[in-house]
């Protein structure tokens, strides 16, 4: 009977990890992908993204835009996270809305990620940049 209560356990605390994104780990990735992003590596970046947001776009076209958006925006100084928070419905997979104010040389740009856990490991399904001020 003990085993049985133990595995019981077990299963429901492993069960819960899986419906919960660690915040943190989420943050964490999409601070290494704002950064990747300023720093040239643009193909690096593929890393980043689930294998359905990487199959999307021709990696030479998401290269493309990468460029034209640090031309217009310019290095980036700093970043501000303004919000982060758990949208995970009970019937998806587990996942964080992350939105950052990125500060660069020229113009801030305002980031939302959506990360999800995907095959073991943190990756982001959706990115949308904007200009700051802009709706």
């Amino acid at each position: 009977m003990k085993k049985v209560a133990i595995l019981l356990t077990l299963t429901l605390c492993a069960c819960h990890a899986i419906t919960k994104i660690d915040q943190q780990k989420a943050q964490t990735l999409v601070q290494q992908l704002i950064k990747a992003e300023n720093s040239g590596d643009y193909a690096g970046t593929s890393k980043y993204y689930t294998d359905d947001f990487n199959a999307s776009e021709p990696m030479d076209a998401r290269n493309a835009k990468f460029k034209q958006l640090h031309d217009a925006f310019g290095d980036m100084t700093g970043m501000e996270l303004i919000s982060s928070k758990d949208t995970t419905n009970a019937n998806d997979w587990p996942c964080a809305h992350i939105i950052y104010r990125v500060k660069h040389t020229k113009l801030n740009s305002i980031e939302g990620f959506s990360v999800i856990w995907d095959k073991g490991d943190y990756k982001v399904e959706a990115h949308n940049i904007g200009m700051e001020g802009q709706k």
